[in-house]
């Protein structure tokens, strides 16, 4: 048993590194390349130290987002900015009587010419035109280019000198402060009563005005019935009278004597009207229709003027003419 032990460690001995002893030389110094670590031997990572990694990536995170906001907030700041496109006023079929005193009123009153083009401007511009009184029935609708204004304009048949103003009078009686107006004449209405001027907009109730502006109306109607008639009229009638005189309206200073008067330019001619329109049957006057006719037919057999012709012209009495010199 001794001897088997023995023979094993001789064999020992003479195992792979024996043959150095025979040669005589020194053992190798040559460090073996050390072993790379495998996969299962890299430390892991706790549960409590990923929570904290992950909380400070996302402060990172958040920190780096907040920089760039910034960042880019400066930029778009520096950015030139784009103007809103905006676009002038247009008005729709205005009345050719229209001059440009009366549009500069309107675009003071709006305190631009130029507006924004958007959905806001419409309602803005609509409630700042309800305060112009000669305005009725205002529309406004933005397009791509315009701001279009639909409306309403009061037509001025007479004027109105009250506490140093003057004023006009429209078809339904409302009265507004007066403009410069060179196309259409707007004969004066003189000896009316009423000495202090109502609120612009709003319907002037003065009888004796009335009168006037209702004789001015049929004038005007028959000057464009003659204008467009076969054998036309070179200018119309209503532009060769200055006022209407309403001072004995209702007979209330004489009633022998006409109740309205026209005075023509020329600072001479009258020509007597009589009683308001629709009172002449009431008067035994000569109705409406044949003073309308004779004052006409006076005007086109004097080469359309009523100047200088006679000291006055009498329309009371039915069937006549009776120019005075």
């Amino acid at each position: 048993m001794t001897k088997r032990k023995k023979t094993k460690k001789a064999k020992n001995s003479k195992g792979w590194f024996g043959f150095l002893k025979r040669d005589g030389k020194k053992k190798s110094t040559v460090k073996p390349t050390p072993r790379k670590r495998r996969k299962k031997d890299a430390p892991r990572i706790g549960p409590s130290l990923r929570i904290t990694l992950t909380i400070a990536g996302f402060a990172l995170l958040a920190a780096s987002l907040t920089a760039g906001f910034m960042v880019m907030e400066r930029y778009v700041k520096t950015l030139p900015q784009a103007e809103s496109r905006t676009g002038p006023l247009k008005l729709i079929d205005p009345p050719f009587w229209l001059g440009q005193a009366w549009v500069d009123h309107l675009i003071q009153t709006l305190g631009d010419s130029r507006f924004s083009l958007d959905e806001t401007t419409a309602g803005a511009v609509s409630e700042k035109l309800q305060q112009i009184a000669w305005l009725a029935d205002v529309h406004v609708r933005v397009t791509p280019e315009h701001v279009e204004i639909t409306a309403s304009y009061r037509r001025p048949l007479v004027s109105a000198a009250m506490g140093g103003r003057r004023y006009y009078v429209d078809d339904k009686m409302i009265i507004f402060h007066a403009l410069p107006v060179t196309k259409i004449a707007v004969p004066e209405v003189v000896g009316f009563t009423q000495r202090s001027a109502p609120s612009s907009g709003t319907v002037w109730l003065a009888e004796d005005v009335r009168a006037a502006m209702e004789l001015a109306r049929a004038l005007a109607s028959m000057d464009q019935l003659m204008a467009a008639a076969e054998d036309p009229i070179t200018k119309p009638l209503l532009d060769e009278i200055a006022s209407i005189d309403v001072s004995n309206f209702s007979g209330r200073q004489s009633t022998a004597q006409p109740h309205l008067v026209l005075n023509v330019k020329d600072d001479t001619t009258k020509i007597h009207w009589g009683a308001a329109w629709g009172q002449a049957a009431r008067l035994m006057e000569a109705d409406e229709k044949e003073k309308v006719a004779t004052l006409y037919q006076f005007y086109v057999e004097n080469g359309h003027t009523l100047k200088g012709i006679a000291k006055f012209i009498d329309l009371t009495q039915p069937q006549s003419l009776v120019p005075r010199l």
